[in-house]
């Protein structure tokens, strides 16, 4: 599929605004525009932190708005926050996966990009989000064969059944790393699809929970076998592929992304 000339017009490749930060992963163009209560917008940034840390300098971002509680809130934008959070999931992907929750589409276009995967069912439950990346073509920009690995269904991933086996699951529908009902709403979703793998975003951070509740406190590391211990406990095919030194970078990225209020782990 080639992308149509409306799509293009006034695009931007967002890639040259992340600065010092580099990600081989693929990025589609976008252009600002509103759909409903959502809204592209391009703006000025000048720095920005990694997933696990690090500190970069930006030229600016892409980001999302869109509706959450009473007002409205960033749900999603192209910084390294962002990316990195996602990349462990790509990379695990494989068969035939679910990713719940559309976004932006960069998500979901770069598991169908992953070699290892054959075929890609996109859950999205409000029809503004999914008219926005049919407008900006956003899946036009990928190679033929794999976007037609791609299927987006109008459907509530809380509830959502699939019509067959799927392989892995890869999930992002909340606004923030942390929330009291993460853990019931993977559940949920695993009890309907049974996942062979599932990769959620802020997956991490929900472990690093874990970790707090069973001490009472913030544990300055993960000890030495913990970080699969916590896994185990919590019954769920949790892809667990960090890599050496993945331990440090948890409680390193703890620092930032979790509450500073004492006894956050104890929420529900």
């Amino acid at each position: 599929m080639i992308q149509s000339a409306d799509a293009i017009k006034g695009s931007v490749d967002p890639r040259p605004m992340l600065g010092d930060f580099t990600t081989p992963l693929w990025l589609p163009r976008f252009r600002k525009g509103a759909w409903g209560q959502w809204s592209l917008d391009i703006i000025a940034m000048f720095a920005g932190r990694g997933y696990w840390g690090q500190f970069y300098t930006l030229a600016g971002t892409v980001i999302l708005k869109g509706p959450f509680e009473d007002d409205q809130a960033a749900w999603m934008s192209i910084v390294p926050m962002e990316i990195e959070s996602q990349e462990i999931g790509i990379a695990a992907a494989h068969g035939h996966t679910v990713v719940l929750g559309l976004g932006m589409g960069w998500c979901a276009a770069n598991v169908a990009l992953n070699p290892a995967v054959t075929r890609v069912t996109v859950i999205e439950r409000d029809p503004n989000v999914i008219a926005l990346t049919d407008t900006l073509g956003t899946f036009g920009q990928l190679p033929e064969a794999v976007r037609a690995k791609i299927t987006v269904v109008q459907d509530d991933a809380l509830t959502w059944r699939p019509d067959g086996k799927v392989d892995s699951l890869q999930a992002d529908i909340w606004a923030k790393f942390v929330e009291p009902q993460k853990w019931d709403d993977v559940r949920r979703m695993q009890d309907n699809i049974g996942a062979g793998s599932i990769y959620f975003w802020g997956q991490e951070m929900e472990l690093w929970r874990l970790a707090c509740r069973a001490r009472g406190s913030v544990p300055e590391r993960l000890e030495e076998g913990e970080l699969a211990a916590l896994v185990a406990q919590t019954g769920l095919p949790l892809i667990n592929a960090g890599g050496p030194g993945h331990d440090a970078r948890i409680a390193e990225a703890a620092r930032w992304w979790t509450p500073k209020d004492d006894g956050w782990w104890d929420t529900r």
